[in-house]
């Protein structure tokens, strides 16, 4: 299955006549799906065994993290980074305004990839939602935190769903397979999505989806952002 893309307004250079590309992702893969495709009849490997070594990997990687530690595969690599300003060469960290960052980046294995990926244009009535930035007013951070009861705005192209579809909105996936659709949607728009993030969300991991449906079509639409985000 190829790729697709399509072609949006590139608001990055002045040119009112050029476009910049877009990734149309076919649809969003949970670990658990993954694994249970590993642990496919025949497989020597069974899913309770899949999901125990995964448990224990993200572990190993998170204490390896928490320790300082850089930690490089051939899929992927994982550091550390700071963000906010010192003042001064004697000013110390401040939670309030400084953050330790993950930081992440392809391996050599991933990046083999890159050039052999076949990729196939889409006309725009065939793409998918756009969501590029989720803003979590409470914590003020941007594709990183989600605050339970709090306000939230996303933005990106082609958003806006029918509030009388109930199959269609905004859907919060946790790393283990859970979701929860927003119930409170204060703007619907096809640029921005302004919502009430749902009081009951436990801590962990989540996922952030756009369900909808277009006119020239019955069929349910589905992209993610292309973020982690963390409820503490």
């Amino acid at each position: 299955m190829p790729v697709y893309y399509s072609l949006i307004d590139n608001k990055l250079t002045p040119d009112p006549n050029d476009f910049r590309g877009q990734i149309e992702h076919n649809r969003s893969v949970t670990i658990e799906e993954i694994i249970q495709n590993i642990a496919r009849p025949g497989s020597t490997v069974t899913v309770a065994e899949a999901l125990a070594f995964w448990e224990e990997l993200s572990q190993a990687i998170l204490q390896e993290l928490e320790s300082g530690n850089r930690i490089k595969s051939d899929l992927f690599q994982l550091g550390l980074g700071m963000t906010g300003v010192f003042t001064s060469a004697t000013d110390g960290f401040d939670p309030a305004r400084h953050q330790v960052k993950i930081r992440i980046s392809p391996g050599t294995r991933l990046r083999k990839i890159e050039p052999v990926i076949r990729v196939e244009r889409v006309q725009a009535s065939k793409a998918l939602p756009f969501l590029e930035r989720l803003e979590d007013f409470t914590s003020d951070t941007v594709n990183d935190k989600l605050t339970p009861g709090g306000t939230a705005r996303l933005t990106g192209d082609r958003l806006k769903f029918d509030p009388a579809d109930t199959a269609t909105g905004i859907f919060l996936r946790k790393s283990t397979g859970a979701t929860t659709q927003v119930q409170r949607v204060m703007t619907n728009k096809p640029k921005e999505l302004l919502f009430i993030v749902p009081s009951g969300l436990g801590s962990g991991s989540y996922q952030l989806l756009v369900r909808t449906r277009y006119k020239d079509t019955a069929e349910l639409k589905e992209a993610s952002l292309p973020a982690t985000l963390t409820v503490v």
